[in-house]
Order: structure tokens, then sequence, then C-alpha cells
């Protein structure tokens, strides 16, 4: 009988979260949507637009969309920018881009105005594009957030209202006050926390609508929750179309799947995005990329469970040899013997001292792979090729901020979850063969 009724709820529930178009969804924002604007929120009606930073992708406003939405907005009113950080490091094409971008927002919500955010090398982008007055109109305040010192407030004579959002304990930004802007600064916030943080959150919030948000914790949702997300390059943030995206429940405590086909299957649009979807929320999951191109590497993503509504769930495959991530990513093995493991912490550096990561009971998190001035969020973990843990570096990751190679033999000849902790949460993957793909668990 309980089965039954899963069954009915789930297929009831789908009935508002299968349009196309997970952003401008009205009927999707009032089944899914926590609740209306809150007394107080007569402004939550301007779009935000969230531009991220180097090596990073759009995931990275996760947690300020889910925050967001709990206090009040609807999801078509937040709206996360890709770009290039690798070719395009704030130069012409990303100012037209973004430019074209926020256009489009301000077509498909009828507003006259966005606000803007961006982070890391994301705010020098976001000074750059307001740096022209006929793009700083289309723009009601800005937030610099974990980026360099400007000489003052953005736009054309600084006329831009800004709020400067840093962290004394960022040590890879070179933060500091503005003269002329809102100044926060929230120490203790590695550079990734300072975008991701509840108390961020709050900075972000009185700046924009004068008072505190109603809540800052996220509200869970449930028994379902409605998720969308997109399938990019790692790195580049090409969008793939056509890639063929695989929703399975997993036993959390495995990493094995609960049945013989995907709970979900989807074909990505020319913009790379899939769903919108209702899964269980606060189950666990994997979720399988698989490009267009034969060629091209399988991902497996196992993912924490989803408790509010995602648009934002991204799902990072390697770019062709040709690129430079895809150069930096060539070397990961693809053999039968041994399961290749990406780790990736969304939103905050694994920072020794402060942070324990281990993965199958090795700690990652010493001085020489996670020093504050690091601030890791990524790790390769492969062999070399003798089959033994060694734990020393591998690779050409350590040469690049937030990333680590590490030397380690996950053995694929039985079958056995590979379990990762972070800071007591916990996360078991499966032992795929990397001829088979690459697994990657993601702490949210």
């Amino acid at each position: 009988m309980y089965r039954i009724f899963l069954l009915i709820l789930l297929a009831f529930g789908s009935l508002a979260c299968t349009h196309s178009d997970f952003l401008t969804n009205t009927e999707l924002e009032k089944e899914n949507d926590p609740a209306p604007s809150p007394v107080g929120c007569d402004t939550c009606d301007y779009p935000v637009v969230m531009v991220h930073g180097f090596l990073a992708s759009g995931d990275t406003w996760t947690k300020f969309q889910q925050l967001f939405t709990t206090n009040g907005y609807h999801s078509n009113k937040i709206h996360a920018f890709d770009w290039n950080s690798l070719n395009q490091f704030g130069g012409a094409a990303t100012t037209q881009l973004l430019d074209q971008f926020i256009d489009k927002v301000l077509a498909e919500s009828g507003a006259a105005q966005v606000r803007l955010m961006g982070h890391s090398a994301g705010g020098g982008v976001c000074y750059t594009y307001l740096s022209d007055a006929s793009r700083a109109a289309k723009v009601d305040g800005y937030v610099h957030i974990g980026s360099s010192v400007q000489s003052g407030p953005a736009g054309p004579a600084g006329m831009e209202p800004t709020l400067n959002l840093w962290s004394i304990d960022d040590l890879i930004a070179s933060g500091g006050d503005i003269t002329g802007a809102v100044n926060v600064m929230i120490p203790g916030k590695d550079h990734y926390q300072i975008a991701t943080s509840r108390e961020s959150f709050a900075a972000v919030w009185q700046f924009f609508h004068n008072g505190p948000p109603t809540t800052l914790d996220i509200k869970p949702q449930g028994p379902l929750v409605c998720i969308a997300g997109k399938v990019p390059y790692f790195g580049e943030n090409t969008p793939l179309e056509n890639a063929k995206v695989e929703i399975w429940e997993v036993n959390p405590l495995t990493g094995e799947r609960v049945g013989s086909s995907p709970d979900f299957t989807f074909m990505t649009n020319a913009e790379g995005k899939y769903g919108p979807e209702n899964i269980k929320a606060n189950t666990t999951f994997e979720f399988v990329a698989t490009p267009p191109n034969s060629s091209q590497r399988v991902i497996h993503y196992f993912r924490e469970g989803i408790i509010h509504l995602n648009s934002l769930v991204y799902l990072r495959t390697i770019p062709p040899p040709s690129s430079l991530a895809g150069i930096l990513l060539a070397g990961l093995p693809k053999v039968d013997n041994q399961t290749v493991v990406n780790v990736f912490s969304a939103s905050q550096g694994i920072i020794n001292g402060r942070d324990t990561l281990t993965a199958a009971a090795s700690v990652l998190s010493t001085p020489q792979y996670a020093p504050a001035s690091k601030t890791a969020i990524t790790y390769f973990l492969y062999d070399d090729g003798d089959g033994v843990t060694e734990l020393t570096p591998v690779g050409t990751f350590g040469n690049f901020p937030f990333m680590n190679g590490v030397d380690m033999f996950f053995p694929t000849v039985t079958t056995s979850p590979i379990p990762l902790v972070l800071n007591s949460r916990k996360l078991n993957l499966r032992n795929i063969k990397s001829s088979q793909g690459v697994v990657v668990g993601v702490f949210d």
C-alpha cells in the first residue's frame, strides 16, 4: 500500500515540475517556491544576476539561490551567469555576453533593472561591465564579493550603489575596504564561504532591502523537491547539447544503485540544461553525465540529499584535450583496475586546522594539501601506476589554487564503497572502473 501511495505521490508531484524552462515557469514557482514575498520585501521583484569567479561555475551560487527563495523570491528572479574564466578572462567577449544575458533577463521578467553580484574574478567582470553608462543603467545596485579592492564604487564616476563584502581570512583575494562603497568585513570566512555563508547572505539582503532577511536557514521541502541543472565543460563552462543525464537513487551506505533503471533520464538542450524534475528530497542520488561524443568520459556524480528547490545542479564534464582544462585533466587514468575519484566541496575551502577531510580513512586536510593559502575545494584522487596509496602529489593540480592531486589506489577487483567524510558529513561512492567514467563526490 505504501509503495502504491508513493508512486501516486511521485506521479502527482511531477505535474508541477515538467516544463522545459525551469526559470520562467510560473506554475512551478507557485508549487515549489516556499512562500510569497514576505512583509517588507517590496523589492523582491528585481531579478538578481550572479557572476562566478575563476575556474568556477554558476553552481557557486546554490546556497544564495536557496536562501533567496526561502526568503520570498521566486526562482525565476535568480540567475547565474556562466563565463569562460580560462579563455575570456574578463575581456570584451565576456562583457558582451553578460550584457546579452542581462538583456534576456530583463526581457523575460519585464523588469527595468537587475541587481548584480560578482565573486572573485567575477567582480572584475562586473566592474568592467558597469564602467559603461548605458550598461550601468540596467543595474540597481551591485555586490562585490571576495574580489580585489577598487578605487571607488562601481559605475561611471562611482555612481552605482556598491556593497563590498570581504573577509580578512580570505587568502585568495586581496580584499579590503573600497572608499565610497558600503563595506562589510566578515572574519573567519575563506574565499568561497564569503560567497556562500549565511552571514554573507544577511549582508546582501540588508543592502538590497534595508532590513534583515526573515530567516538565515534554508527551508527544507518534501517529500519531493524540484531540481534542474546544466552540463558544461569543467573550467570553460561551454554547454553540452544532447548530453545524456541519468539520475539513480543509491543506497547511502554503499553507493550501490537501488533500482535496475534510472529514476529519470534527460537529454540536454542547446544551453546544456536538463530538467526540471521532482526528485525525492534529502535522498542520495547518483547523477550520470554522458557527453554526446562517445570518445569523451562519463562522469558519475554522487551527491548529498537535496532539501530545497535547486536549479543549479551542475554536472561538469572533461573538455577535449586541445583545451587548457582538457590538458590539465588528460592524465586521469582510464583503466579497469582502479577508480578515479574527485572530491568537490561546493561552498567552502578545506583548511588545515579548521576542517577535516578523509577519503577511505586517509586524511587529506593536511598542511601539505590544505593550507589556508590554497583554499582547496577539489581533490583528484588516483593511483600513479604502482597500485599503492602513497598520498604523494600526482598530476599538475597542485600548481593551481583550489585544486590538489593525490596518489590513492582504489581497486575495483571487488565491489566496495569509497567513504568520504568532510567535517562529520559522510558520502559513500561506488568504486566504478575508471574505464567506465570518473567518480565525483559532491559536498554541497
